[in-house]
């Protein structure tokens, strides 16, 4: 078989699978908008019904910006190398004070749950919209429990806060799928490995990530990759613009 055959049926078998795999995503974007249709419509018609053997957070940490109650609020997941820090990274607390009063809701995997949210956040934490179906679970590798509420799952989430591993990933990946955007510190030369799967997981799913990056320094290249954009500036203000144009409220 003459090279230029060989080409041409390779390129074929490419062509082909390429177009397999457009399918399945495109069936996976309409299950996935039916799916929050759905949810969305089951929220507006019925009251939680079920109340969890553990109660659930009454109220959040005075101390720090309320994420008070509302509808439609967009979430923000702030990603860094927990393992790398013996506390969490210098501008982690100025971004959520900048961020909670403009309307946003803020997840930060150092804090605990029942410290960033309470009731009142239940009616924004049942509508957040989810990036995932059952059938990408399987795919992605991520427990389909992700796909309940917030009240359902409270107390697997709640183990997550002291050291059961499998509960601290599940409370990572229960926000990140329903993140409208990553803050991601890149501070690091070598980014963790719960970081670096966050931020595949966001390229995967479609949620942008802006990573927080020193001007010296080198960025490793995959992590490069996985960002959509990058801030190395030290004023945190200047990031309002560039958060507002990836998640509008």
């Amino acid at each position: 078989m003459e090279l230029e055959d060989i080409m041409k049926k390779r390129n074929k078998l490419d062509a082909d699978a390429n177009a397999q795999i457009q399918d399945s995503l495109e069936k996976m974007r309409a299950e996935l908008s039916r799916s929050n249709e759905a949810v969305a419509q089951k929220v507006k018609k019925e009251e939680v019904k079920c109340e969890p053997e553990t109660p659930l957070p009454q109220e959040v940490d005075t101390a720090k910006p309320t994420q008070s109650s509302g509808s439609g609020k967009p979430l923000i997941y702030f990603s860094y190398p927990m393992a790398s820090y013996t506390e969490q990274p210098s501008w982690v607390d100025p971004l959520r004070q900048l961020l909670v009063p403009q309307g946003y809701l803020i997840y930060n995997p150092w804090d605990k749950i029942s410290e960033q949210f309470g009731r009142q956040d239940l009616p924004n934490l049942n509508t957040l919209p989810l990036k995932v179906v059952k059938s990408l679970c399987a795919a992605l590798y991520i427990p389909e429990e992700v796909l309940l509420p917030f009240e359902t799952v409270w107390q697997l989430l709640q183990r997550g806060d002291g050291n059961d591993n499998y509960s601290i990933v599940f409370q990572c990946l229960w926000f990140l799928t329903r993140s409208s955007l990553v803050v991601c510190d890149l501070m690091r030369p070598m980014a963790g490995a719960g970081t670096a799967q966050e931020l595949l997981y966001s390229c995967q799913l479609g949620i942008p990530v802006i990573g927080i990056f020193p001007t010296t320094g080198q960025l490793n290249p995959f992590a490069h990759r996985s960002t959509t954009a990058l801030f190395s500036g030290t004023d945190l203000g200047q990031l309002l613009p560039l958060i507002r144009g990836y998640v509008p409220l």
